[in-house]
């Protein structure tokens, strides 16, 4: 089976309209894949905003703690000096959804931001090895 998971980053202030807007596009930049769950950094995985979103979206939310957000962060394509400064990886939405859907995964969509700029999204894929 194919993993795919939306990684998404937010802003403490980030609304779930603000999410929803960010995944919604994430998945669209991803078809045809079709994403299975929603990655964020373990101690955001509660937010009330992503949890609604999650709701509305039907994707669960896999929180990924802060070893395997660095271990992904090589592979990241994209970085933020400030999110790097605060949360030691340049793109929690890119390393989270990179640890979530394994260790040889790839991002098919690098860091989307929402239109309020609250929120972030990137999809990984893993494809099962031969």
């Amino acid at each position: 089976m194919t993993a795919v998971v939306i990684g998404i980053g937010f802003r403490a202030a980030a609304s779930s309209s603000s999410i929803i807007d960010v995944i919604d596009t994430a998945r669209r930049a991803a078809a045809p894949h079709q994403p299975s769950a929603l990655a964020t950094a373990a101690d955001k995985a509660d937010h009330s905003g992503l949890r609604e979103a999650a709701t509305a979206t039907v994707l669960p939310v896999l929180p990924i703690d802060a070893a395997a957000l660095d271990q992904a962060a090589a592979r990241i394509t994209t970085s933020s000096p400030v999110v790097a400064q605060h949360r030691g990886v340049g793109s929690v939405c890119e390393a989270a959804a990179l640890a979530a859907a394994g260790p040889t995964a790839r991002l098919i969509v690098s860091r989307l931001i929402s239109q309020d700029r609250l929120a972030t999204a990137a999809v990984a894929i893993e494809e099962p090895q031969p």
